[in-house]
């Protein structure tokens, strides 16, 4: 099972053990999981997702709201205590900040600074480093549906500056934010459905190259989160999260991504057929 690469794969924990051990595959927790419901577990997990969201409210430890990025701060911590109870978790893995999210749901919190977002990164860092954590950050889906764009709508003619976005969407932010939070246990997660989504703001033949920029500095990705999605029709404007393989991300991408020196999540699990027939196809690369 795709022996060159790096480190062993890892498949989510909704998989079962059962699996994970017949695989020799190691697990991660969702942003959905509460990681204290999982001690059997402890064998095979190596990374953690953390929460989203308290209540209906996305998390922002960026927010210009002190109160509520105090909040965000003190539940990232708490989940970063928790996670240091399972001797083999040693990254956590962190949505990026809220840049703007204008809605009903989000009372607190609703605008993010760039600054801010650095420090508090800087902050959780110094905490997880008491536990030898490393914090990975991942570049995050465009959001095509929840702001209200039509599949009709052609990528012209959507304003994403006047969009609820977070940081590190673009290439370029998602690279610099980690530059400037410069702490030696802070890298990057590489989601590359969340890619094709943003690859969707672009002609159809511009969007290689951009899925492409996420790589120009793969000394700085330490985790993946590895899913298929569709590069060149409207499904992939969804983070459509499929065994990889089964889009149309180029092979060449895939590849790329094989060979990254970094811990890998195949970020979906549907079947144990889907499972072996997508591992094949890694094998294959």
């Amino acid at each position: 099972m795709a022996a060159q690469i790096k480190h062993p794969l890892a498949v989510p924990i909704n998989a079962g053990l059962d699996l994970i051990e017949k695989y020799n595959l190691r697990a991660e927790s969702s942003l959905r999981d509460n990681i204290e419901e999982f001690p059997e577990y402890a064998n095979v997990l190596y990374s953690a997702h953390a929460p989203t969201t308290i209540g209906r409210e996305r998390l922002n430890i960026a927010a210009i709201d002190d109160e509520f990025r105090d909040l965000s701060l003190a539940i990232f911590k708490d989940y970063l205590d928790k996670c240091s109870l399972f001797p083999h978790i040693k990254q956590f893995n962190m949505h990026f900040a809220l840049k703007r999210w204008i809605a009903e749901t989000q009372a607190r919190g609703q605008v993010g600074d760039y600054e801010r977002h650095i420090e508090s990164v800087r902050i959780l860092a110094e905490h997880a480093a008491k536990y030898d954590i490393e914090i990975v950050l991942e570049n995050i889906n465009s959001y095509w549906e929840l702001n209200g764009i039509s599949v009709s709508t052609s990528f012209h003619e959507v304003n994403w500056p006047t969009m609820n976005e977070a940081f590190g969407m673009h290439p370029e932010e998602w690279i610099q934010i980690c530059l400037d939070v410069d702490r030696q246990n802070v890298r990057l997660c590489l989601d590359t459905s969340h890619v094709c989504t943003y690859a969707h703001r672009f002609p159809s033949n511009d969007r290689e190259s951009k899925i492409n920029s996420f790589l120009v500095r793969p000394d700085l990705i330490s985790h993946v989160h590895w899913s298929d999605n569709y590069l060149y029709d409207v499904r992939g404007r969804d983070d459509s999260h499929l065994p990889v393989g089964k889009g149309t991300l180029p092979v060449e991408f895939h590849r790329a991504v094989k060979y990254l020196d970094a811990t890998i999540l195949l970020e979906h699990y549907y079947t144990e057929a889907d499972l072996a027939e997508e591992l094949s196809f890694i094998d294959g690369l």
